[in-house]
């Protein structure tokens, strides 16, 4: 085996690079364990030499742990406290089983005084650090290492794992290792040896506790991936070994495998339900795709699309869509607000462009789900032609059952905060969604009063950024100018207008209440904007918000901006975010 790689020896001859080398001394953290916490004495640098470690540090006010940076192979860290002769800013922690090279503060002073030289390796990466501190640069994940671990009976652990692997191969550069078994004789110098001959290496077990195999999956993992067969329950022991590995700085995921013909995910069970995973990703037998989009989602590549609300304008998303769809741009995670979330659970069901399109004309064009008119105590209309409408196309589906991760948006009155509906009744959810005030009665649940997500956050950029799977593309169709051309008035409209004192060109109650309810604060829609990657505006300002049958007009004002920007390399960080992502360090971000 080659020696570690050592950055500080950097520009040194060979002798006084032997010389440094022979004092460093070999140390090996357990997963988890501390390397050093923040307020000790510095008494050494650190250089990685496999494995990963996390910087952090504690907020002396609130306790909260704030991460700093993730650092792999070959980094050098723990070095400021010896410089400085301060005690130590920040913690470091093992985020699996790692292997250091340690160099004591007695050694380090001799070295500097011997080989002067090494301080401008430290000049360098104090320089680079401080950059990075002072653009506030968010640690990415960027997992080299991942763990395949079956949580329930009925599933073949090494078949899904090898076929990840060549899933991994197809979307990302460089060749991925798997293993399945504890090969015979491996040792821990035999691990790092394999994970550094792979770009990335997949750890499979086909259980998750009582078995040195399990345990050694676990403890390698920068990303934990659960694998489940829906109704199962969890084997023994299963949650006891996932929480004893929690961390902030270790991902677990939640995979599903579910029929090739299956129409919608079936649910999994309860217990399984509650394992702590940020995410549950439905993987069919049989489609690359999912294999695909479960790559992009597990490694901070995946495309993300938020759909903005804005009542009729919101059929432009069917062009934005339909332009996708022709450029072979599949979106891996989605959300919106009102119309814009229609469209995204319509999407998350993995329904193509031209059966969404058919229900939108069925649901807003063929009819109107607006003019069940009631005494306007609670609202214009009674909304049963809504609820019914959303019902017939959404069926009893569930947030969490759904083919894409998806997540919308409604206004709770109650907090005085926007609520983010990540699981539960679909239909419901997107009913409290497009509750606009006035027009539509509230919705009235245990967390609140729900309506319509335009009045605090129309464009939800920020809910899909904070979930770091990719870079998220955002479509805004409610912040164009509206009454701008006023529609021609009837005789006995202009008639009443002027029996009741009114001009002309004052909107009706109906418009204006959804225009009132599509309109975030600027503060709101300038923070949800910066979380976007690319943000589409087609051109609506001469759209009604109520011209639902001119649905193929505004769809094809969508396509056109969409393709216009596919054309004109807007999309490129977007559609390829590895690309990007293969130039900028970890601990930098997506």
């Amino acid at each position: 085996m080659s020696e570690p790689e050592i950055p500080l020896l950097a520009g040194l001859d060979r002798a006084a690079a032997e010389a440094v080398r022979a004092r460093f001394a070999s140390v090996a953290v357990a997963g988890g364990g501390p390397i050093f916490e923040q307020g000790e004495e510095g008494d050494a640098l650190y250089t990685l030499v496999s494995g990963a470690v996390g910087i952090s540090t504690r907020d002396p006010g609130d306790g909260q742990i704030r991460r700093l940076a993730r650092l792999g192979p070959p980094e050098t860290f723990g070095e400021m406290a010896l410089l400085s002769a301060e005690p130590r800013s920040a913690t470091a922690t093992a985020l699996r089983d790692t292997h250091l090279l340690r160099l004591s503060r007695s050694a380090f002073e001799a070295l500097v005084a011997d080989h002067p030289a090494i301080l401008l390796y430290f000049a360098r990466l104090l320089s680079t650090r401080l950059r990075n501190a002072a653009e506030r640069r968010a640690v990415g994940h960027a997992p080299r290492n991942f763990a395949v671990l079956a949580v329930t009976e009925g599933l073949d652990a090494p078949a899904f794992g090898r076929r990840l692997a060549s899933a991994f191969d197809a979307g990302l550069p460089g060749k991925t290792g798997c293993l399945t078994q504890w090969p015979d004789g491996a040792d821990e110098a035999w691990f790092h040896d394999y994970e550094t001959r792979h770009d990335r290496t997949i750890l499979v077990a086909d259980r998750v506790a009582d078995c040195p195999w399990c345990s050694l999956c676990l403890r390698h993992a920068d990303h934990i991936l659960l694998l489940a067969e829906p109704g199962m329950p969890p084997r023994p022991g299963a949650r006891a070994s996932i929480e004893a590995v929690l961390s902030a700085w270790i991902r677990i995921d939640l995979a599903v495998r579910q029929n090739a013909g299956a129409t919608l995910p079936r649910p999994i069970h309860p217990e399984v339900a509650s394992l702590p995973a940020a995410m549950r990703i439905q993987v069919r037998d049989g489609h690359p795709r999912d294999l695909a989009r479960l790559v992009r989602l597990t490694t901070g590549t995946a495309r993300g699309l938020v759909l903005g609300g804005g009542g009729a304008r919101g059929l432009a998303h069917l062009g934005v869509l339909e332009a996708f769809a022709e450029a072979d741009l599949p979106v891996d995670f989605v959300g919106g607000t009102s119309m814009g979330a229609i469209v995204a659970a319509s999407l998350a069901m993995d329904l193509g462009v031209a059966e969404i399109r058919a229900r939108m004309v069925a649901s807003f064009v063929d009819q109107n789900p607006l003019n069940d008119y009631t005494l306007p105590f609670h609202a214009l209309t009674r909304g049963l032609k809504v609820e019914a409408a959303l019902r017939e196309s959404f069926g009893e589906a569930r947030i969490e059952d759904l083919w894409l991760p998806f997540v919308c948006v409604s206004s709770n009155l109650t907090t005085g905060a926007a609520m983010v509906h990540r699981g539960g009744d679909l239909a419901g959810a997107l009913r409290a969604s497009i509750a606009i005030p006035g027009l539509l009665p509230p919705v009235v649940s245990d967390d609140g009063i729900l309506v319509d997500g335009g009045m605090m956050n129309n464009l939800p950029a920020d809910v899909l950024a904070a979930m770091h799977r990719g870079p998220v593309l955002a479509v805004d169709v409610g912040s164009d100018r509206a009454f701008t051309d006023m529609p021609e008035r009837s005789w006995r409209g202009r008639f009443v207008r002027r029996l009741l004192g009114l001009p002309d060109a004052m909107p009706g109650i109906a418009p204006l209440l959804l225009r009132a309810a599509t309109v975030s604060s600027d503060a709101q829609t300038l923070m949800s904007v910066s979380r976007a990657a690319v943000v589409l505006k087609p051109s609506l300002a001469g759209v009604d918000l109520r011209a639902w049958s001119s649905l193929g007009t505004t769809a094809a004002v969508g396509y056109r901006c969409a393709r216009e920007a596919i054309g004109a390399g807007r999309l490129l960080d977007w559609a390829n975010p590895d690309a990007v992502r293969r130039h900028t360090r970890p601990n930098e971000g997506p």
